[in-house]
Protein backbone atom coordinates (compact mmCIF):
# COMPACT_ATOMS: atom_id res chain seq x y z
CA UNK A 1 0.00 0.00 0.00
CA UNK A 2 1.11 3.45 -0.35
CA UNK A 3 2.86 5.21 1.86
CA UNK A 4 1.81 9.12 2.61
CA UNK A 5 3.88 11.74 4.27
CA UNK A 6 1.69 14.31 5.65
CA UNK A 7 3.06 17.93 4.40
CA UNK A 8 1.92 19.34 7.64
CA UNK A 9 3.67 17.44 10.28
CA UNK A 10 5.64 15.25 8.16
CA UNK A 11 4.76 11.53 9.62
CA UNK A 12 4.08 8.63 7.59
CA UNK A 13 0.66 7.01 6.82
CA UNK A 14 -0.60 4.35 5.01
CA UNK A 15 -3.08 5.74 2.28
CA UNK A 16 -5.66 3.34 3.67
CA UNK A 17 -5.49 4.07 7.37
CA UNK A 18 -6.03 8.43 6.37
CA UNK A 19 -9.14 9.54 8.30
CA UNK A 20 -11.72 11.45 6.38
CA UNK A 21 -13.16 14.83 7.22
CA UNK A 22 -17.61 15.09 6.75
CA UNK A 23 -18.73 17.82 4.18
CA UNK A 24 -21.30 18.84 6.21
CA UNK A 25 -23.80 18.77 3.51
CA UNK A 26 -27.02 19.50 3.64
CA UNK A 27 -28.31 17.87 0.55
CA UNK A 28 -28.06 13.53 0.20
CA UNK A 29 -28.12 13.02 3.95
CA UNK A 30 -29.23 9.23 4.79
CA UNK A 31 -28.94 9.84 8.39
CA UNK A 32 -30.94 11.62 10.72
CA UNK A 33 -29.77 14.98 10.33
CA UNK A 34 -26.39 16.71 8.84
CA UNK A 35 -23.74 16.88 10.58
CA UNK A 36 -22.60 19.87 12.66
CA UNK A 37 -19.35 21.34 13.39
CA UNK A 38 -17.57 20.04 16.07
CA UNK A 39 -14.48 21.46 18.02
CA UNK A 40 -11.24 19.40 16.03
CA UNK A 41 -9.20 19.38 19.37
CA UNK A 42 -6.06 17.83 17.95
CA UNK A 43 -6.12 20.50 14.50
CA UNK A 44 -6.40 23.06 16.83
CA UNK A 45 -3.45 21.59 19.07
CA UNK A 46 -1.05 21.63 16.52
CA UNK A 47 -1.76 24.86 14.46
CA UNK A 48 -2.17 26.91 17.94
CA UNK A 49 -6.05 28.07 17.12
CA UNK A 50 -7.48 28.34 20.68
CA UNK A 51 -9.61 25.39 21.02
CA UNK A 52 -12.53 27.07 22.26
CA UNK A 53 -12.79 29.44 19.72
CA UNK A 54 -15.07 29.34 16.41
CA UNK A 55 -11.99 28.51 14.15
CA UNK A 56 -11.40 25.21 15.53
CA UNK A 57 -15.01 24.38 14.97
CA UNK A 58 -14.60 22.04 11.59
CA UNK A 59 -16.39 18.91 10.16
CA UNK A 60 -16.31 16.16 11.89
CA UNK A 61 -13.40 13.36 11.11
CA UNK A 62 -14.07 9.72 10.91
CA UNK A 63 -11.79 6.32 9.91
CA UNK A 64 -11.55 5.35 6.25
CA UNK A 65 -13.79 2.34 6.18
CA UNK A 66 -12.45 -0.96 6.50
CA UNK A 67 -12.65 -3.87 3.14
CA UNK A 68 -10.74 -3.75 -0.09
CA UNK A 69 -11.64 -0.64 -1.16
CA UNK A 70 -10.74 1.52 2.58
CA UNK A 71 -8.77 4.63 2.08
CA UNK A 72 -10.20 4.94 -1.82
CA UNK A 73 -11.97 7.80 -3.29
CA UNK A 74 -15.06 8.93 -1.48
CA UNK A 75 -16.12 7.42 1.67
CA UNK A 76 -19.29 7.79 3.70
CA UNK A 77 -19.94 9.79 6.97
CA UNK A 78 -21.14 7.05 9.69
CA UNK A 79 -23.17 9.50 10.80
CA UNK A 80 -25.13 11.46 7.40
CA UNK A 81 -23.95 8.60 5.48
CA UNK A 82 -22.99 11.53 2.75
CA UNK A 83 -19.61 10.83 0.72
CA UNK A 84 -16.69 12.84 1.29
CA UNK A 85 -13.63 12.84 -0.40
CA UNK A 86 -11.69 14.72 1.68
CA UNK A 87 -8.72 13.25 3.33
CA UNK A 88 -7.32 14.32 6.81
CA UNK A 89 -4.04 13.32 8.63
CA UNK A 90 -4.57 11.13 11.09
CA UNK A 91 -1.75 12.69 13.70
CA UNK A 92 -2.06 16.43 13.06
CA UNK A 93 -5.97 16.66 11.55
CA UNK A 94 -5.00 18.90 8.65
CA UNK A 95 -7.02 18.29 5.45
CA UNK A 96 -4.69 17.17 2.69
CA UNK A 97 -5.20 18.78 -1.17
CA UNK A 98 -7.61 16.48 -2.90
CA UNK A 99 -4.96 14.89 -5.47
CA UNK A 100 -1.83 14.42 -2.48
CA UNK A 101 -2.38 10.77 -2.49
CA UNK A 102 -2.73 10.05 -5.86
CA UNK A 103 0.94 10.81 -6.48
CA UNK A 104 4.71 10.30 -4.91
CA UNK A 105 5.55 13.35 -2.95
CA UNK A 106 8.83 15.38 -2.70
CA UNK A 107 9.68 17.30 0.25
CA UNK A 108 12.09 20.08 -0.31
CA UNK A 109 13.45 21.34 2.91
CA UNK A 110 14.10 25.43 2.34
CA UNK A 111 16.38 27.40 5.61
CA UNK A 112 18.46 30.27 6.13
CA UNK A 113 18.54 32.98 8.02
CA UNK A 114 15.95 35.69 8.40
CA UNK A 115 18.22 37.84 5.80
CA UNK A 116 18.38 35.52 3.01
CA UNK A 117 15.31 36.29 1.51
CA UNK A 118 13.38 32.98 1.76
CA UNK A 119 10.26 34.03 0.93
CA UNK A 120 11.39 36.20 -2.01
CA UNK A 121 13.21 33.14 -3.29
CA UNK A 122 10.16 30.26 -3.04
CA UNK A 123 7.84 32.76 -4.84
CA UNK A 124 10.49 34.04 -7.64
CA UNK A 125 11.59 29.81 -7.89
CA UNK A 126 7.88 29.02 -7.82
CA UNK A 127 7.11 31.54 -10.79
CA UNK A 128 9.92 30.49 -12.58
CA UNK A 129 8.74 26.60 -12.49
CA UNK A 130 5.64 27.97 -13.94
CA UNK A 131 6.66 29.31 -16.68
CA UNK A 132 10.42 30.02 -18.22
CA UNK A 133 12.32 26.71 -16.58
CA UNK A 134 8.45 24.34 -16.89
CA UNK A 135 9.41 25.06 -21.20
CA UNK A 136 12.82 24.16 -21.17
CA UNK A 137 11.81 21.30 -19.20
CA UNK A 138 7.99 20.27 -21.14
CA UNK A 139 6.84 20.72 -17.44
CA UNK A 140 3.90 22.17 -15.57
CA UNK A 141 3.85 23.62 -12.09
CA UNK A 142 0.61 23.92 -10.31
CA UNK A 143 -0.56 24.33 -6.89
CA UNK A 144 -2.07 22.20 -4.94
CA UNK A 145 -4.70 22.92 -2.61
CA UNK A 146 -6.85 25.88 -1.51
CA UNK A 147 -4.23 27.04 1.04
CA UNK A 148 -1.11 27.08 -1.33
CA UNK A 149 -3.24 28.61 -4.25
CA UNK A 150 -4.67 31.77 -2.29
CA UNK A 151 -1.36 32.51 -0.41
CA UNK A 152 0.75 31.76 -3.77
CA UNK A 153 -1.94 34.16 -5.78
CA UNK A 154 -0.98 36.79 -3.08
CA UNK A 155 2.49 36.55 -2.93
CA UNK A 156 3.03 36.41 -6.79
CA UNK A 157 0.82 39.33 -6.90
CA UNK A 158 2.48 41.26 -4.68
CA UNK A 159 6.02 40.83 -5.84
CA UNK A 160 5.45 40.90 -9.24
CA UNK A 161 2.52 43.55 -9.94
CA UNK A 162 2.98 45.62 -6.52
CA UNK A 163 6.89 45.56 -6.48
CA UNK A 164 6.75 44.67 -2.60
CA UNK A 165 8.72 42.03 -1.07
CA UNK A 166 7.50 39.66 1.12
CA UNK A 167 7.59 39.96 4.88
CA UNK A 168 9.56 37.85 7.01
CA UNK A 169 8.38 34.44 7.89
CA UNK A 170 7.13 34.47 11.44
CA UNK A 171 8.49 31.79 14.08
CA UNK A 172 6.59 29.09 15.10
CA UNK A 173 6.15 29.91 18.96
CA UNK A 174 4.16 32.45 16.75
CA UNK A 175 2.54 30.45 14.65
CA UNK A 176 2.05 27.47 12.74
CA UNK A 177 3.48 28.06 9.36
CA UNK A 178 1.82 26.20 6.09
CA UNK A 179 3.82 24.59 3.54
CA UNK A 180 3.12 25.54 0.22
CA UNK A 181 2.41 22.15 -2.29
CA UNK A 182 2.82 22.50 -5.85
CA UNK A 183 2.40 18.87 -8.26
CA UNK A 184 5.20 19.10 -10.64
CA UNK A 185 4.22 16.36 -13.91
CA UNK A 186 7.00 15.67 -16.15
CA UNK A 187 7.20 13.76 -19.25
CA UNK A 188 7.39 10.02 -19.05
CA UNK A 189 10.08 8.85 -20.79
CA UNK A 190 9.14 5.03 -22.94
CA UNK A 191 11.35 2.55 -24.01
CA UNK A 192 12.66 3.83 -27.51
CA UNK A 193 13.16 7.29 -26.16
CA UNK A 194 9.42 8.17 -26.66
CA UNK A 195 7.27 10.25 -24.38
CA UNK A 196 4.63 7.80 -22.40
CA UNK A 197 2.43 10.44 -20.84
CA UNK A 198 2.96 12.59 -17.60
CA UNK A 199 4.71 11.20 -14.36
CA UNK A 200 2.92 13.63 -11.69
CA UNK A 201 4.90 14.64 -8.32
CA UNK A 202 4.09 17.04 -5.33
CA UNK A 203 6.60 19.32 -3.88
CA UNK A 204 6.53 20.45 -0.83
CA UNK A 205 8.19 23.69 0.64
CA UNK A 206 8.34 24.41 4.24
CA UNK A 207 10.03 27.73 5.14
CA UNK A 208 11.43 27.73 8.57
CA UNK A 209 11.55 31.12 9.93
CA UNK A 210 15.16 32.79 10.46
CA UNK A 211 14.67 33.37 14.21
CA UNK A 212 14.13 29.46 14.81
CA UNK A 213 17.50 28.66 13.53
CA UNK A 214 19.12 31.01 15.96
CA UNK A 215 20.36 28.07 17.62
CA UNK A 216 20.55 23.95 17.92
CA UNK A 217 17.29 24.27 20.18
CA UNK A 218 15.25 26.42 18.35
CA UNK A 219 16.44 24.41 15.22
CA UNK A 220 14.68 21.33 16.95
CA UNK A 221 10.83 22.21 16.09
CA UNK A 222 11.41 21.55 12.99
CA UNK A 223 13.37 18.18 13.28
CA UNK A 224 10.48 15.95 12.03
CA UNK A 225 10.03 18.37 8.50
CA UNK A 226 14.10 18.24 8.03
CA UNK A 227 14.24 14.06 8.73
CA UNK A 228 11.24 13.56 6.33
CA UNK A 229 13.22 15.96 3.60
CA UNK A 230 14.33 14.27 0.25
CA UNK A 231 16.35 17.63 -0.19
CA UNK A 232 17.26 20.34 1.90
CA UNK A 233 18.45 23.51 0.05
CA UNK A 234 20.47 26.14 2.37
CA UNK A 235 20.51 29.57 1.60
CA UNK A 236 23.49 31.96 2.66
CA UNK A 237 23.00 35.65 2.65
CA UNK A 238 27.09 36.57 1.85
CA UNK A 239 26.06 40.14 3.48
CA UNK A 240 26.40 37.82 6.86
CA UNK A 241 30.10 36.87 6.18
CA UNK A 242 32.47 39.15 7.77
CA UNK A 243 35.03 40.16 4.84
CA UNK A 244 32.32 40.94 2.51
CA UNK A 245 30.62 42.89 4.90
CA UNK A 246 33.57 44.64 5.87
CA UNK A 247 34.27 45.73 2.05
CA UNK A 248 30.90 46.86 1.34
CA UNK A 249 30.96 48.79 4.79
CA UNK A 250 33.24 51.10 2.90
CA UNK A 251 30.86 51.90 0.21
CA UNK A 252 28.31 52.75 2.83
CA UNK A 253 26.19 49.49 1.82
CA UNK A 254 23.22 49.18 3.61
CA UNK A 255 23.93 45.80 5.77
CA UNK A 256 21.39 43.66 7.45
CA UNK A 257 21.71 42.77 11.40
CA UNK A 258 24.07 39.95 12.21
CA UNK A 259 22.80 36.43 12.18
CA UNK A 260 23.59 32.80 13.28
CA UNK A 261 26.87 32.19 10.70
CA UNK A 262 26.03 29.95 8.34
CA UNK A 263 28.50 27.08 9.35
CA UNK A 264 26.84 27.03 12.37
CA UNK A 265 23.08 26.68 10.37
CA UNK A 266 24.97 24.27 8.37
CA UNK A 267 26.04 21.87 11.79
CA UNK A 268 23.05 22.40 13.73
CA UNK A 269 21.18 20.82 10.34
CA UNK A 270 23.52 17.96 10.42
CA UNK A 271 22.97 17.22 13.86
CA UNK A 272 19.58 17.16 13.84
CA UNK A 273 19.42 14.70 10.83
CA UNK A 274 21.86 12.41 12.43
CA UNK A 275 19.42 12.59 15.28
CA UNK A 276 16.86 10.82 12.73
CA UNK A 277 19.40 8.73 11.64
CA UNK A 278 19.88 9.60 8.58
CA UNK A 279 23.63 9.47 8.66
CA UNK A 280 26.10 7.00 7.53
CA UNK A 281 29.73 5.95 7.57
CA UNK A 282 31.43 8.21 9.45
CA UNK A 283 28.17 10.12 10.75
CA UNK A 284 27.98 12.37 7.45
CA UNK A 285 24.36 13.22 6.59
CA UNK A 286 23.44 11.55 3.37
CA UNK A 287 20.36 13.83 2.79
CA UNK A 288 21.59 15.75 -0.48
CA UNK A 289 21.87 19.91 0.54
CA UNK A 290 22.19 22.66 -1.98
CA UNK A 291 24.08 25.31 -0.50
CA UNK A 292 23.12 28.54 -2.22
CA UNK A 293 24.66 31.91 -1.76
CA UNK A 294 22.34 34.71 -2.59
CA UNK A 295 22.09 37.94 -3.71
CA UNK A 296 24.82 37.61 -6.32
CA UNK A 297 23.85 40.96 -7.41
CA UNK A 298 25.57 42.24 -5.15
CA UNK A 299 28.72 39.97 -5.66
CA UNK A 300 29.52 41.12 -9.11
CA UNK A 301 32.74 42.42 -8.45
CA UNK A 302 34.18 39.72 -6.87
CA UNK A 303 32.93 37.76 -9.55
CA UNK A 304 35.99 35.91 -12.08
CA UNK A 305 36.05 37.20 -15.55
CA UNK A 306 34.12 35.05 -17.45
CA UNK A 307 32.41 33.17 -14.62
CA UNK A 308 29.51 31.18 -15.21
CA UNK A 309 28.25 32.53 -11.79
CA UNK A 310 27.17 35.88 -13.46
CA UNK A 311 25.35 34.21 -16.79
CA UNK A 312 22.32 31.97 -16.96
CA UNK A 313 22.08 28.63 -17.56
CA UNK A 314 22.09 26.97 -20.94
CA UNK A 315 19.95 24.14 -21.03
CA UNK A 316 18.09 21.76 -23.54
CA UNK A 317 15.72 19.71 -21.85
CA UNK A 318 18.58 18.30 -19.02
CA UNK A 319 20.17 19.36 -16.10
CA UNK A 320 23.71 20.10 -17.33
CA UNK A 321 25.91 18.43 -14.60
CA UNK A 322 28.81 20.15 -16.41
CA UNK A 323 27.93 23.39 -15.85
CA UNK A 324 27.08 22.46 -11.91
CA UNK A 325 30.29 21.44 -11.27
CA UNK A 326 31.73 24.38 -12.75
CA UNK A 327 29.33 26.75 -10.74
CA UNK A 328 30.66 24.52 -7.65
CA UNK A 329 33.83 25.23 -8.21
CA UNK A 330 33.78 29.07 -8.68
CA UNK A 331 31.26 29.49 -5.79
CA UNK A 332 33.85 27.48 -3.53
CA UNK A 333 36.63 29.64 -4.54
CA UNK A 334 34.42 32.72 -3.48
CA UNK A 335 34.16 31.31 -0.58
CA UNK A 336 37.76 30.28 0.49
CA UNK A 337 38.11 34.22 -0.58
CA UNK A 338 35.67 35.46 1.93
CA UNK A 339 35.63 33.31 4.94
CA UNK A 340 39.13 30.99 4.57
CA UNK A 341 36.70 27.63 3.45
CA UNK A 342 35.20 27.50 6.96
CA UNK A 343 31.86 27.07 5.40
CA UNK A 344 33.47 24.04 2.77
CA UNK A 345 35.15 22.54 5.44
CA UNK A 346 32.16 22.34 7.51
CA UNK A 347 29.82 21.02 4.33
CA UNK A 348 32.47 18.54 4.01
CA UNK A 349 32.35 16.84 7.28
CA UNK A 350 28.69 16.37 8.17
CA UNK A 351 27.70 16.01 4.40
CA UNK A 352 28.35 13.22 1.86
CA UNK A 353 26.00 14.84 -0.69
CA UNK A 354 26.08 18.51 -1.68
CA UNK A 355 26.92 21.21 -4.07
CA UNK A 356 27.34 24.84 -3.87
CA UNK A 357 25.10 27.52 -5.99
CA UNK A 358 25.49 31.06 -6.14
CA UNK A 359 22.04 33.29 -7.30
CA UNK A 360 20.16 36.06 -7.33
CA UNK A 361 16.26 36.13 -7.05
CA UNK A 362 16.01 39.57 -7.51
CA UNK A 363 18.84 40.59 -9.83
CA UNK A 364 19.33 44.07 -8.87
CA UNK A 365 18.86 45.33 -5.00
CA UNK A 366 16.21 46.89 -3.87
CA UNK A 367 15.92 50.42 -4.23
CA UNK A 368 18.00 52.13 -1.63
CA UNK A 369 14.99 54.87 -0.37
CA UNK A 370 12.32 52.01 -0.67
CA UNK A 371 14.06 48.62 0.98
CA UNK A 372 10.87 46.95 1.37
CA UNK A 373 10.44 47.31 -2.37
CA UNK A 374 11.48 45.02 -5.52
CA UNK A 375 13.50 46.34 -7.78
CA UNK A 376 11.17 48.74 -10.54
CA UNK A 377 12.49 46.65 -13.19
CA UNK A 378 10.54 43.96 -10.92
CA UNK A 379 12.50 40.55 -10.78
CA UNK A 380 14.91 39.29 -12.95
CA UNK A 381 16.42 36.69 -11.64
CA UNK A 382 19.72 34.53 -12.20
CA UNK A 383 19.73 30.67 -11.75
CA UNK A 384 17.69 31.02 -9.08
CA UNK A 385 16.48 27.16 -10.25
CA UNK A 386 19.57 25.94 -10.36
CA UNK A 387 19.24 24.60 -6.81
CA UNK A 388 16.09 22.55 -6.60
CA UNK A 389 16.48 21.46 -10.71
CA UNK A 390 19.56 19.47 -8.89
CA UNK A 391 18.05 18.38 -6.11
CA UNK A 392 15.20 16.80 -8.51
CA UNK A 393 17.76 15.26 -10.93
CA UNK A 394 19.34 13.27 -8.26
CA UNK A 395 16.12 12.09 -7.70
CA UNK A 396 15.45 11.14 -11.45
CA UNK A 397 12.97 13.34 -11.82
CA UNK A 398 14.39 15.17 -14.41
CA UNK A 399 16.62 14.34 -17.10
CA UNK A 400 20.53 14.96 -16.14
CA UNK A 401 23.34 14.98 -18.91
CA UNK A 402 26.31 13.78 -16.69
CA UNK A 403 29.85 15.37 -16.58
CA UNK A 404 32.93 12.78 -15.23
CA UNK A 405 32.48 13.32 -11.59
CA UNK A 406 34.30 11.88 -8.57
CA UNK A 407 33.07 8.70 -6.99
CA UNK A 408 29.43 8.61 -6.03
CA UNK A 409 28.83 10.00 -2.52
CA UNK A 410 31.45 12.33 -2.80
CA UNK A 411 30.95 16.06 -3.62
CA UNK A 412 32.87 17.56 -6.01
CA UNK A 413 36.42 19.19 -5.80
Amino acid sequence: MPTIVCPYCFTSDRDSRLAYRCLMARTGVRGVTPCAPETDGTWAAFTGVPAGGAAAQRGPCFDAPRGPRGGRGRAPCPACRVGSPVRVCRHCHNDLPSDYCDQSSRIIALIGPKSAGKSTYVTVLAHELRNRVGREFSAAVASMGSSTQQRYRAMEDDLYHRLLLPGPTQPAAMRFNDPLIFRLSTPRPAMGGLRDGSRHTALVFFDAAGEDLASAEAMDRYTAYLAAADGVILLVDPLQLRTVREQLADIDWRLPPVETAPEQIAADLAAQLRGRRRGEGQGKVTTPLAVAITKSDVLRPWLPNGSLLGRPAVRAGAVDDADRLAVHQDTRALLDEWDGGLLHRQLDRDFADFSLFCLSALGSPPPADAPSDAPKSGPRPLRVEDPLLWLLGRRGLLPVRTARTPRKGREPR
